[in-house]
C-alpha cells in the first residue's frame, strides 16, 4: 500500500503554519490515509471551436476528425502496452475505451453530422455528446449512468488532439512524492500514476463507482472525488492530507493534525493487513455454521478484487452494461460469449451466476421498440422483456450455454412473478439446448437454474415455484420497492425505504422457508446481502448464500465469523414477533453491541465508517 511519507521538510512545516487550515469534503473513492505537497493539475477545460464549413472543406474536415480519433487509439494503445505487471488484469477499461473510440454513437454521428450540418469537427463531436447525454440521462440507475464519465474522457482527450495540445495531465513533472489534485483524471492517467510519485488523488469529478476509483482501489492509492466547492482552495505545494476512508481534504494542517494522522495511518495500515487475513478466511460463525459468500460484478476489471477480497464465486453477474454501452447496436453472440467466458474462466474453479438481461424500466436500448410508459418499473421489464423479444433472448441464453462449458454457470432469470413465467422460460432453454446439441456445441448439461424472488407474488407462491427451479436468489432492492410501493430514487419517499420493515422481513423468512422445504438453496444478491449490521438477521433466516460488492465481503465475513448461529436464530424469533421498525432497530441494535462491539458500537469500533451509510448504529 502507498502512503505519504512520514517525515515532511522543515520549510512545509514551517510554511503550513502560517497558513489556515482548511477542511474540504467529498466522497470516499479509495481507502487509505496520504499525507504530502500538492501537485495541482491545470483543469483542462476545453472551449469548443464552432466554425461552419463550405461543402468543399467536409471530406477534409472528416479527415481530420479520424486522424483525431487514430492518434487517441495510439495513445491509449501506447499506455496499454506499458502497462506494468501487476495491472494487466486492470486493462480491460482502457481496452473499452478503444472499442468506445469507434462506437457508432461518437464515430459515426460525429461523421455525419459533420456532412449533415456543415460544421467543423469540434462542434460536430460537441452534437454528438449532447446527445449520447441525453440518452443516459434517461437511466435512474447510479453505476450505469455513471458511465458517461468514460465516454467524456475520450471525447476530451479526441478535443485536445483537433485542438493540437497534448491530451495528458503532465505527470512526468513530479520530482518528488505528491498529492494530485485536478478536476477530473481518466483511467488512463490513474494507470500510469503506477509510475509516479502519487501518494494520493482528489477531483472534482468522479464517483465511488467510476473506473478512476475502481483502479486507484487496485493501485492501493487513497482517494477523494468529487470535491465539494472545487480545488480552488487548493495551491501547488501545500501542505494536504487525504483521508480516502471519510472523504476529506485537509489544506494545510497544523502540527497536531499531521501527527494524529500519521497514527491514523499507521492503525489503519495494521487494520489492512487484518482484513486481508480475513478475506481469506470461510464464512463461518463461532459454532461452526458456514455460508458462501460471493461477489456481485458486471464489468471484467471487478474479477481481481472478487478474487482477493475472498468472493467464493460470483452470485450476481449484471449483463445489461453489455447491451447499454452501445444502444444503437445490441452485442452478438460471439460478443456475449466471450465475455462471458472470460469471466467464468477466470473466476475457475469457483461458480459464476450469469443474470438473464434485466433490461426496460430505468434503463433502455434504443434498438428495442419500447413503448412509452407510466410507470416503467411495473410495464415491459426483464424477464417480460425477453419473453417478448425471443430473438434477443436466443442469443444470449446460447451465449451463456455455450459459456458453461468452460466452467460452473448458473442461470438467473429476473423479476419472475409467477409459475407460467418459469415454464415459458425452461420450455425456450430447452430449445436453445436442442439446437446446440443438434449442432455439437458443448454446454454443461447439469446446468443449475434459478430466479430471483423480487416480486411480492413470487414470494406468495414461493413454494410452487421452488419445485422448478434449482435455486432462488432474493432481490432485495426491488423486493423491498414493490412491497413498499416505493420508488427508492424518488427523494421525496426514499426515506420510506426501509429493509427493517417487518413486512419485508417476513417476506424473507416466508421465501427462505419455502426454498429449503423444497430441498433448494436461497441465495441473496440484493443490498442486504452487502450490509454488515443486517449478517446476524440473514444467518438466522438461514440465507445459504450472500452475494455482495466485493469491497465490502471482508467486512460482511468479519462479522459472520464473530456470531453464533443459535444467537441469529433467536433474534430472529424475536424480530419476526416485533410490530414496528423502531423496535426491529432497537433489538437488533442491542444484539450487535452485544455481539459484535468491536464492528458496530461507535465506543468501541476502530473504522465505523466502514458500515454503509444507511446503517442506523452509523447515523
Amino acid at each position: 500500500m502507498r502512503e505519504g511519507s512520514e517525515t515532511l521538510t522543515e520549510t512545509r512545516e514551517n510554511n503550513s503554519q502560517l497558513e489556515m487550515s482548511q477542511t474540504i469534503t467529498g466522497l470516499p473513492a479509495s481507502p487509505g490515509i496520504a499525507i504530502g505537497p500538492a501537485f495541482v493539475l491545470e483543469p483542462g477545460i476545453i472551449k469548443t471551436v464552432k466554425r461552419r464549413i463550405k461543402a468543399g472543406e467536409i471530406k477534409s474536415e472528416q479527415a481530420r476528425f479520424v486522424q483525431a480519433i487514430t492518434a487517441a487509439e495510439s495513445e491509449i494503445s501506447a499506455i496499454l502496452d506499458d502497462i506494468p505487471e501487476e495491472l494487466k488484469e486492470h486493462s480491460e477499461v482502457l481496452k473499452s475505451h478503444l472499442l468506445m473510440l469507434k462506437d457508432r454513437m461518437i464515430f459515426d454521428r460525429t461523421l455525419k453530422t459533420i456532412e449533415d450540418n456543415r460544421i467543423n469537427a469540434e462542434w460536430a463531436l460537441e452534437k454528438a455528446v449532447k446527445h449520447i447525454h441525453s440518452l443516459f440521462a434517461q437511466v435512474k440507475d447510479t453505476y450505469i449512468r455513471e458511465r458517461m464519465e468514460d465516454i467524456e474522457y475520450l471525447v476530451k482527450r479526441v478535443q485536445l488532439l483537433l485542438s493540437d495540445n497534448d491530451s495528458s495531465p503532465n505527470l512526468r513533472e513530479m520530482d518528488e512524492p505528491c498529492v494530485v489534485v485536478a478536476h477530473e483524471l481518466s483511467p488512463a492517467d490513474t494507470v500510469q500514476m503506477f509510475k509516479q510519485n502519487v501518494l494520493a488523488f482528489v477531483t472534482v469529478t468522479g464517483s465511488r463507482t467510476s473506473h478512476t476509483a475502481i483502479l486507484a482501489r487496485a493501485l492501493g492509492i487513497p482517494a477523494v472525488v468529487g470535491l465539494e466547492g472545487g480545488i480552488g482552495g487548493i495551491s501547488p505545494d501545500d501542505l494536504l492530507i487525504v483521508d480516502g476512508l471519510k472523504g476529506k481534504v485537509i489544506v494545510s494542517p497544523d502540527q497536531e493534525t499531521i501527527a494524529d494522522y500519521q497514527a491514523k495511518q499507521q492503525s489503519y495500515i495494521s487494520y489492512r493487513l487484518e482484513v486481508i487475513h480475513n478475506s481469506s478466511l470461510p464464512a463461518e460463525t463461532r459454532d461452526g455454521y458456514r455460508v458462501k459468500i460471493k461477489a456481485n460484478m458486471e464489468l471484467l476489471d471487478e474479477i481481481p478484487f472478487v478474487i482477493s477480497h475472498g468472493a467464493e464465486g460470483v452470485g450476481l453477474f449484471r449483463t445489461e452494461f453489455l447491451y447499454i454501452a452501445n444502444p444503437d447496436k445490441l452485442p452478438s453472440e460471439e460478443e456475449l460469449y466471450s465475455s462471458y467466458r472470460e469471466v467464468v474462466e477466470r473466476l475457475a474453479p469457483y461458480p459464476v451466476t450469469i443474470r438473464t438481461l434485466d433490461i426496460g424500466g430505468d434503463k433502455f436500448v434504443s434498438t428495442i421498440p419500447l413503448d412509452q410508459e407510466i410507470n416503467p418499473a411495473l410495464g415491459l421489464r426483464a424477464i417480460r422483456l425477453c419473453l417478448k423479444e425471443k430473438g434477443l433472448f436466443w442469443d444470449q441464453l446460447r451465449a451463456i450455454l455455450r459459456a458453461s462449458a468452460h466452467g460452473e454457470v448458473r442461470i438467473l432469470f429476473p423479476l419472475v412473478s409467477g409459475r407460467t413465467e418459469i415454464m415459458q422460460v425452461k420450455a425456450l432453454l430447452e430449445q436453445v439446448k436442442d439446437e446446440l446439441r443438434e449442432n455439437e456445441i458443448p454446454f454443461d448439461e447439469n446446468l443449475k437454474t434459478g430466479i430471483m424472488i423480487e416480486v411480492p407474488s413470487a414470494v406468495m407462491v414461493a413454494d410452487i415455484l421452488a419445485r422448478e427451479v434449482d435455486f432462488f436468489s432474493i432481490g432485495t432492492n426491488d423486493l423491498i420497492q414493490y412491497a413498499l410501493a416505493i420508488d427508492r430514487v424518488n427523494e421525496s419517499v426514499s426515506h420510506l425505504y426501509q429493509p427493517l420493515h417487518p413486512g419485508v422481513l417476513r417476506m424473507i423468512h416466508a421465501t427462505v422457508s419455502a426454498a429449503h422445504k423444497a430441498g433448494i438453496e436461497a441465495a441473496m444478491c440484493g443490498e442486504m446481502a452487502g450490509e454488515p449490521m443486517y449478517a446476524p438477521i440473514l444467518l438466522g433466516m438461514g440465507i445459504d448464500e450472500f452475494s455482495m460488492n466485493a469491497m465490502v465481503i471482508p467486512k460482511v465475513k468479519r462479522v459472520i465469523r464473530r456470531c453464533h448461529h443459535d444467537d441469529c436464530v433467536k433474534l430472529v424469533d424475536r424480530l419476526l414477533d416485533a410490530p414496528s421498525i423502531s423496535e426491529i432497530r432497537y433489538l437488533l441494535e442491542d444484539f450487535l453491541r452485544t455481539h459484535c462491539p468491536e464492528e458496530f458500537d461507535p465506543e468501541e469500533a476502530k473504522y465505523p465508517e466502514f458500515a454503509t451509510a444507511g446503517s442506523p448504529l452509523m447515523n
